[in-house]
């Protein structure tokens, strides 16, 4: 059993951005992962509005809000497979409603009573969500929210309580409003899709009334994607990996998401669109550090719905993540040169974007260099280094590549579990 694939196109990849991709690839929630995540979604929805609960008749609808919504989802923790599933769960009490009665209710109707559904779970009041953990670590974040009469569509107000820092207040919020405006903007590339298909080739070669319930968006595999929503999700994957010895808040998913919109016209590179928006929230920091002020960023489609209200905390963790960024900008630019040093290129990717998903791409890479190279399309200096650019002559035939089973994160299957 083979697949056919024509080398011609890979071999004028850039490597870098090959890399790239395989990384993303490793990290993006696969199609397996994701439709798990709509069953946990649709199971949790029914439950918080089933007959007994106490939000019965109480639940005007529930949608899938975050990283989710706008297909930018990658595993919070790779090597153990596991992600974060961020619901909306719109009810119909008064934006008034006194916060911390709102969110225990909502833990209430998740919880249920002893013999219920989920009772057994781990589930967990927090200051804006109720969180419920599978057994295999996936979470799930339910957000109660109360709709604006007479406001802008879907507007709304969240419930903040955290009685350690005798907090208590409410936000006004539009996420459907964000996924929206973000989904319009966000378009696919052509060059880029049949660019990465060819580039996964060779590396696979180798009963009763209920409230409405929005669906999960279907899944989208990497290659089919905008070039900037997979440098989103890179730039989150670099962002777990800075934060995940620190203490303190990390700049959010929605910020990232918000600000990569401005980052100027799209590129076809991942390379070129991951330093533009790196580059372009250092700039933003910088501006607010030269006015003496915290970053700010707003909902463009609701801008009284601020998305930095919890981060940064104060101006000592907005440098900290702008030198995060200058750190990434400078590490990628050095990968351009035109010459790699093997040993260096997977130092720098494991300080990137953590050990386990540089390890395999970096391995997948170099085995799709040996296939390239034993039909004279790889271009090595005297060194021993391989060339980051490939100046190759195109090879007119295609080749037959004995496949390997794989899985839908692009991995083979008798690895290890990442």
């Amino acid at each position: 059993m083979g697949i056919l694939i024509s080398l011609d196109l890979a071999a004028t990849i850039d490597p870098l951005d090959g890399i790239l991709i395989d990384i993303a690839r490793r990290i993006q929630v696969p199609k397996t992962k994701h439709e798990e995540a709509a069953d946990h979604f649709m199971g949790l929805c029914a439950h918080v509005d089933r007959k007994g609960s106490p939000l019965e008749g109480k639940v005007l609808e529930s949608y899938p809000s975050g990283s989710f919504s706008i297909a930018a989802a990658i595993y919070s923790r790779v090597r153990t497979m596991q992600h974060d599933v961020d619901v909306v769960v719109e009810v119909d009490f008064p934006t008034g409603t006194d916060p911390e009665w709102m969110l225990d209710k909502l833990f209430d109707a998740v919880k249920g009573d002893p013999g219920s559904r989920y009772y057994n779970f781990k589930v967990e009041r927090n200051s804006r969500c109720v969180t419920l953990t599978y057994p295999d670590g996936v979470t799930v974040d339910l957000m109660p929210v109360a709709r604006i009469p007479d406001g802008p569509e879907r507007s709304g107000v969240i419930f903040h309580h955290n009685a350690k820092r005798a907090e208590k207040y409410r936000k006004e919020v539009n996420p459907k409003a964000f996924t929206l405006h973000f989904n319009a903007r966000i378009k696919s590339s052509d060059v880029f899709a049949s660019r990465y298909r060819t580039r996964r080739l060779l590396a696979d070669g180798l009963l009763q009334k209920r409230a409405e319930t929005q669906p999960m968006p279907d899944h989208v595999p990497i290659e089919e994607k905008s070039p900037r929503l997979v440098a989103i999700q890179l730039l989150k994957r670099f962002r777990d990996v800075q934060f995940r010895r620190r203490d303190g808040r990390c700049p959010p998913s929605v910020v990232i998401a918000a600000m990569a919109l401005d980052a100027g016209q799209m590129s076809d590179s991942l390379c070129d669109e991951l330093i533009a928006i790196a580059t372009h929230m250092q700039r933003e920091i910088e501006s607010a550090e030269r006015e003496l002020r915290k970053l700010v960023v707003v909902n463009p489609a609701h801008p009284a719905d601020i998305f930095t209200d919890r981060w940064p905390e104060d101006r000592s963790a907005q440098k900290l993540w702008r030198d995060d960024l200058m750190r990434l900008v400078q590490h990628l630019r050095t990968l351009r040169t035109p010459e790699w040093d093997p040993q260096r290129l997977k130092n720098i990717l494991r300080e990137l974007f953590g050990e386990t998903p540089a390890d395999r791409a970096f391995e997948d890479h170099y085995r799709g260099q040996g296939t390239l190279s034993s039909h004279n399309l790889l271009g090595i200096t005297k060194s021993g280094a391989v060339k980051s650019a490939l100046a190759a002559p195109a090879l007119s035939t295609g080749l037959i590549i004995p496949a390997r089973a794989n899985t839908d994160m692009g991995g083979f299957i008798e690895d290890p579990v990442d």
